[in-house]
């Protein structure tokens, strides 16, 4: 437990300060001949009667939860990537999604004359975290069906099919800002993964034996492709280094494209696509023996030094015991919990732009907190919180932080605790009115 050896209440009366002025404005009336004497009309400011009391000593206690119950089903963007943090270890992203057909009833002519060009997986860049750099990338089939109605967890995984799907070594580099070329064309930055011929071949093929999964998109994810599992190879880039990127599954763009020609003339693409009607959910792996992470959840104290946020899993806690030593009768006016982090100029693994606070136990949200640059960290309004437990609607005295994108992003954050030998450290001011 950390406590403060400094806890001291700095209050003033609302009600003395009245009286004083009260009693000077007596005096005065009193003194004067004229009746009608304007002198102190105006020296009460109403804002005055409100003088409020303010607290800036609370104790804090700072930690670090392991989260096992991420529901990460139907994400904004799909995540794919590895990175080596030191105070995180590895964190290996993937995602699973449904597939389905972009036109029912294909025809792909004379099958027997059909040869393939090229099977790429194409995916839109939404955005990064981390380094650009090459990681190997595995696509699987997945051997399960998926439902609309099932909640998908960041840890679980569903069974795939032992062949990889894609072609040569899988080695590709992580770069939003790259310059994409297909054909003749310059497009938005994709990452593109290319597939193995012989697996297109075989769905022209299946085209025409299954006609009823083919000429429904329901019939096709449940009978005939299940969905995909798109992954890294699990190898680890050096320390401090790596890429997740974010994939726009949503995109017209983000597909699964089937070049092709019939008797040696080029036919149009055909599409599989990724679109509302697929469920798809981010897999989260990691691997974190020995790192900071792992000796916080191990042991809570050592929030004294600091303490931290990784999405997906891992979420900040911060709570104030000294709270209800506050008075019943207060209004608060305001209060703010000031949490500095670390974030090293220039460093790619940098903390969430935005954090959103919750009220632990609780469905309660107190919003979305944005980066401070000037401050280093987040200033978080924590009135309403205050004064809903200090009249008996809110019980906990806990509150816990996560990155605003926390499951759909590979971002971390390291927060000062209150014994860190940085020169910030958090605190929480509140100014009230006893009434």
């Amino acid at each position: 437990m950390i406590k403060n050896n400094f806890y001291k209440w700095q209050k003033k009366s609302s009600f003395s300060v009245i009286f004083f002025f009260l009693t000077i404005l007596l005096t005065l009336f009193t003194a004067c001949k004229k009746n009608d004497n304007s002198l102190g009309k105006d020296l009460l400011d109403p804002s005055d009667l409100l003088s409020s009391g303010a607290v800036d000593t609370f104790d804090i206690i700072s930690y670090t939860i392991e989260d096992t119950n991420v529901f990460t089903k139907d994400p904004r963007f799909g995540l794919l990537g590895i990175i080596n943090d030191r105070e995180f270890g590895i964190v290996d992203l993937g995602f699973y999604t449904q597939v389905k057909l972009s036109g029912l009833n294909p025809n792909f002519g004379d099958v027997s004359q059909v040869t393939i060009d090229s099977f790429v997986l194409a995916l839109e860049y939404a955005g990064s975290y981390g380094y650009a750099g090459y990681h190997t990338v595995q696509v699987f089939e997945v051997d399960e069906e998926m439902y609309s109605d099932s909640t998908y967890r960041s840890s679980q995984d569903l069974l795939v099919k032992n062949e990889n799907w894609v072609d040569g070594s899988g080695s590709l580099k992580f770069d939003p800002n790259a310059i994409t070329v297909v054909g003749q064309d310059t497009i938005k930055t994709q990452l593109r993964i290319p597939l193995k011929p012989s697996k297109a071949l075989q769905i022209i093929q299946d085209a025409q034996t299954h006609t009823a999964e083919f000429g429904n998109n329901t019939l096709f994810s449940k009978n005939y492709l299940k969905g995909l599992y798109v992954k890294t190879d699990g190898v680890a880039p050096a320390l401090n280094k790596g890429m997740v990127g974010y994939f726009d599954l949503l995109d017209q763009d983000s597909k699964i494209i089937i070049y092709y020609k019939e008797n040696g003339v080029s036919r149009p693409p055909f599409d599989l696509v990724m679109n509302y009607e697929c469920v798809d959910f981010n897999r989260y792996k990691y691997s974190n023996a020995g790192t900071k992470v792992a000796a916080i959840i191990a042991d809570s104290t050592l929030g004294k030094n600091e303490f931290y946020m990784q999405s997906g899993k891992y979420r900040a806690a911060v709570s104030f015991p000294s709270i209800k030593n506050l008075p019943k009768n207060i209004v608060v006016h305001s209060a703010k919990l000031y949490l500095p982090v670390q974030n090293l100029v220039g460093s790619k693994f940098a903390p969430s732009g935005t954090v959103k606070t919750f009220v632990k136990g609780t469905n309660i949200v107190l919003g979305d907190t944005g980066y401070e640059p000037y401050f280093k960290g987040y200033v978080i309004d924590v009135r309403d919180y205050i004064q809903s437990y200090s009249i008996g609607n809110i019980s906990s005295e806990t509150l816990i932080i996560s990155g605003n994108s926390f499951v759909q992003s590979a971002e971390r954050i390291i927060f000062n605790g209150i014994q860190t030998d940085k020169k910030n450290k958090p605190k929480l001011i509140l100014s009230y009115t006893e009434f």
